[in-house]
């Protein structure tokens, strides 16, 4: 199997838990779920899509920079590791910092605050963008693994938190964080020893 594959799937899956475990919590605090939790879902696959877009776009225009072959694999493979061991730690910070939940019963999806939700998340998203762009992985299998996995993810959120609600949260952000430092490890490790 092709490694770009791998970490294709991989920072998807990460980035996926990261909306997971912000989903979870507003699911907990759902009343009922509806046809909103599917439109929810799909907004939070699309604004996660379009930032990974973006910060690709932004990830090759840096890879334009005159250096030799081997420095530009050297710094491209050093730099997106950092930046994903960046998102990662930020990620754990989330999981186990102290939380306060608040008790604010919806009737259904609040659409208006989820959005505002997402697109303060979505930081994630242009960031890892920008680590994929620059190691030059398949743009249109990236698209495709973080619109996929992110949709099913929100919408799994939605009703693990309405069944179970916010306990799962925090280890959600604790995979996915985890994950993406171990990709940016691995990343760096592989290079400086190639």
């Amino acid at each position: 199997m092709d490694v770009h594959f791998i970490y294709i799937i991989l920072i998807s899956l990460s980035l996926a838990l990261g909306i997971y475990g912000v989903v979870v919590q507003r699911g907990a605090n759902l009343v009922r779920i509806d046809f909103r939790m599917s439109l929810m879902a799909v907004i939070w696959a699309g604004l996660e899509l379009v930032t990974s877009l973006f910060g690709y776009g932004i990830g090759t225009w840096i890879l334009q920079f005159e250096m030799s072959r081997d420095q530009s694999t050297f710094w491209a493979h050093m730099f997106a590791g950092t930046v994903l061991i960046a998102i990662g730690v930020r990620m754990l910070f989330l999981a186990f910092r102290k939380k306060t939940f608040l008790e604010h019963r919806m009737e259904n999806v609040d659409i208006r605050a989820d959005v505002m939700l997402s697109l303060h998340l979505c930081m994630h998203g242009f960031f890892a963008g920008i680590a994929c762009g620059i190691l030059r992985l398949r743009l249109p299998v990236l698209l495709g693994a973080v619109f996929v996995i992110s949709g099913v993810f929100a919408v799994g959120g939605y009703i693990t938190g309405r069944t179970w609600g916010v306990e799962p949260s925090e280890k959600a952000y604790a995979i996915g964080g985890g994950l993406l430092c171990l990709i940016g490890i691995a990343l760096q490790v592989l290079q400086a020893g190639a």
